[in-house]
């Protein structure tokens, strides 16, 4: 039985396209005169394909001086279709080369008709997984001459030359890595009157210099240069969540190739980051094809760290195990019988080696935790290698290698892994802490399941992950504000990563259908509730408590499986499970049935504990609110025992309207802030007293631009660090 019938979930189609892309004249008239709703992505020919204009029409499609800002508006487009010598040399193309019979999706097939014709610019938003390289590879090589592809990194550069070159696809890049006799031979090869290079990526950095712009000049001017091809388009953005300052000047690019079509491709762009798209480069009359951002075969779901009994790694490694591991496959059989072990010579139980279907990545957000991970891997006898930038680059390869060959399953990785690799059976993708922004969340989670079978997208988190992670975002801002750029842009940067940072703990710390907010985040407004792909939808009740008790905790509190109260474990309450799948698993972390994503033994308590200590919480609550007798009872103990005049350095110590703000808390602020104000002002201020004094007033003034604690928290982090900034460059702050 596969994991998805063991799950109770109805497995989806897999390949690479629909079983039929016929359509009848009733649904082409149907299509054309009344749009339906995006609601999942699609397999039939109802993809969304628009059609995207400038507010205003440009007087030339070179003119870089614009004063009008183009905002991309949407209307409905028929069904692009080939003629019959196109279609034949297309799907020849598709076949021979890349190796498929049909398109994955209508909007695919849409969005390569339309490019081959070389009209106007194309703007393409398609989910990770969806097939967007395709959209300009086959086209690159339907014409003869060169295409241009400005890739952000070196590393995802030579991920996508490797993977053109197993096609046989002649490709090359040039970049700083290249030796002198491999520049000149490609260089020699484009100044041929027509270049075998079909494919020549280039960083945005290398856009920008006077060779780049020279050989793209002869080129256009010998009619060999057939698309320019922007991937990962919302790096143009200052909206975007990788945004970089060289993709700025690729637009300048329509000045020295005049005539040739654009190509923008993204997974990740919001409707702020494609308005943004359209201007910065430039584009006009561009249209857009864009699949829906939903991928029903991924389920979501979010871990409260401190809501649970055994140690999250544990959690986690239980978790992997019962996904990929051979072992529970074998006991989810057909008829539900347990496979029986094989016994050695000597009667004996023999120990098999433990076999893994498939593989996972797990997102870290240090080098060290990285290498710490995979420590704790080894002890549940994980096999796993971590994968940073600390690693040379030839143990990188070979780790990648490795994991790719499905030799290890699992790789533990910062964030610089992934993005250009193509891996179909990625079995779950774990953020052991958030990232920083939605956006990001969605493009890294979106390298599981690329082959249509159901995978699993985790993130742990805790109050303690969010206090880091509103530090990260600080700085984040910090480094906004240390960049030579004019104050409009500085605040607009800023604006972006407040906002992704605000979208993520709304996806976090929300008992809302996951699938909806990321929709949401994106400007899909159409998309209702998964019903069965993430853990908000599954048991929407286990979810509101989870989320409840993680913002009743206060930020000072121990981990809340250490507050259970008397509440009786025997209860029937299911956490991430539907009604009916409420039989659990043996020790093995193997058992017959499970959640959605499969609950061992270890879950099975969290869950349990969990529910305890939510009813403990409750019930604390409710004396809080005066429901019990006895009168207010503080949530905690420390509130109780302070007293304002025990706390001579905070002002305003009697007021009380930030909630659950201890003056413990405040006063710990203040001293953190006096030892930053200490080593800034030395030598020019020694007098203690009149740095104290100075604390204070700081933390006064972060308290009373505050409403809550969180956002408390959050200032209180940047004005430390911005004072320690300030102390690095050698910047004294204003007194």
């Amino acid at each position: 039985m596969s994991l998805d019938a063991w799950l109770g979930l109805k497995p989806k189609t897999d390949g690479m396209a629909p079983k039929s892309n016929a359509r009848t004249s009733k649904q082409v008239k149907a299509k054309s005169t009344k749009r339906s709703p995006v609601m999942k992505v699609p397999t039939q020919e109802e993809d969304d394909v628009r059609i995207l204009e400038p507010d205003q029409p440009s007087t030339s499609a070179t003119n870089t001086s614009r004063t009008v800002k183009p905002k991309m508006t949407a209307c409905v487009l028929p069904r692009i279709t080939a003629d019959s010598e196109e279609a034949t040399r297309r799907d020849q193309i598709l076949n021979e080369t890349f190796g498929h019979k049909k398109f994955r999706t209508a909007a695919q097939a849409n969005a390569i008709n339309y490019i081959i014709r070389k009209k106007t610019d194309v703007y393409i938003s398609f989910p990770t997984g969806a097939g967007k390289s395709l959209c300009y590879q086959l086209p690159a090589l339907f014409h003869s001459g060169v295409t241009v592809v400005f890739s952000p990194l070196i590393a995802l550069i030579q991920d996508q030359i490797l993977a053109c070159k197993a096609k046989n696809i002649k490709c090359e890049t040039l970049n700083s890595t290249l030796k002198e006799p491999e520049r000149r031979a490609i260089l020699a090869d484009l100044q041929r009157e027509t270049p075998s290079i079909r494919l020549l990526y280039i960083t945005p950095e290398g856009a920008a210099t006077d060779n780049i712009r020279r050989i793209i000049t002869s080129l256009s001017k010998r009619g060999m240069l057939n698309y320019f091809v922007v991937d990962e388009a919302h790096c143009v953005s200052h909206w975007g969540h990788d945004f970089r300052p060289d993709y700025l000047k690729l637009g300048q690019l329509r000045d020295y190739a005049p005539g040739v079509p654009w190509v923008a491709l993204t997974a990740t762009a919001s409707p702020a980051v494609e308005d943004d798209i359209a201007e910065q480069l430039h584009l006009n009359k561009v249209k857009k094809f864009k699949l829906s951002t939903f991928r029903e075969n991924l389920f979501y779901d979010v871990i409260m760290k401190d809501q649970i009994t055994t140690s999250p790694e544990k959690n986690m490694a239980d978790f992997i195990r019962r996904i990929i591991s051979d072992k529970c496959a074998q006991k989810r059989s057909a008829d539900g019988e347990q496979k029986v072990a094989k016994n050695g010579p000597d009667g004996k139980e023999k120990k098999e080696k433990e076999k893994w279907n498939g593989s996972g990545i797990i997102y870290c957000k240090s080098r060290k935790d990285c290498e710490d991970m995979v420590d704790m891997l080894k002890t549940q006898r994980i096999p796993s290698y971590a994968y940073h930038a600390g690693l040379n680059a030839k143990t990188r390869n070979e780790v990648q290698d490795k994991w790719m060959d499905n030799e290890i399953p699992v790789i533990a990785a910062t964030i610089a892994f992934g993005m250009g690799i193509d891996k179909p059976d990625v079995r779950f993708v774990i953020h052991w802490t958030s990232p920083q922004n939605l956006a990001a969340y969605y493009q890294e989670s979106g390298r599981a399941g690329r082959d249509g079978k159901r995978s699993y997208c985790r993130i742990y988190f805790s109050k303690e992950d969010r206090g880091c992670l509103s530090f990260l975002v600080g700085r984040s801002m910090d480094d906004v504000r240390a960049k030579k750029i004019s104050d409009a842009l500085k605040n607009e940067q800023i604006k972006a990563v407040r906002t992704g940072f605000e979208k993520m703990l709304d996806y976090v710390e929300s008992a809302r259908c996951r699938h909806v907010v990321l929709a949401q985040y994106f400007g899909e407004t159409t998309l209702k509730p998964c019903e069965k792909s993430c853990d908000s939808c599954r048991d929407p009740k286990a979810v509101e408590k989870m989320v409840s008790l993680h913002k009743a905790v206060d930020y000072t509190t121990k981990t809340a499986w250490m507050h259970k109260g008397s509440s009786q474990r025997g209860e029937s309450d299911s956490y991430g499970l539907t009604k009916h799948e409420n039989d659990y698993g043996n020790e093995s972390g193997c058992g017959d049935r499970g959640s959605a994503y499969g609950e061992s033994k270890s879950e099975k308590d969290d869950r349990i504990a969990l529910r305890n200590t939510v009813a403990d919480e409750f019930r604390k609550r409710r004396r809080i609110n005066g429901s019990a007798p006895g009168g207010i009872v503080s949530r905690n103990n420390a509130d109780v025992n302070e007293e304002p005049g025990d706390f001579p350095h905070i002002q305003k110590a009697s007021n009380k309207k930030i909630s659950n703000l201890t003056l413990s808390k405040r006063e710990s602020v203040r001293r953190m802030i006096f030892e930053a104000l200490k080593s800034n002002l030395f030598p020019v201020v020694t007098d203690e007293d009149r740095i104290r004094e100075l604390s204070s007033n700081m933390e006064l003034e972060l308290f009373d631009i505050s409403k809550i604690t969180t956002v408390y928290t959050h200032k209180s982090s940047i004005k430390v660090m911005e004072i320690k900034n300030m102390t690095k460059s050698n910047k004294m702050v204003e007194i």
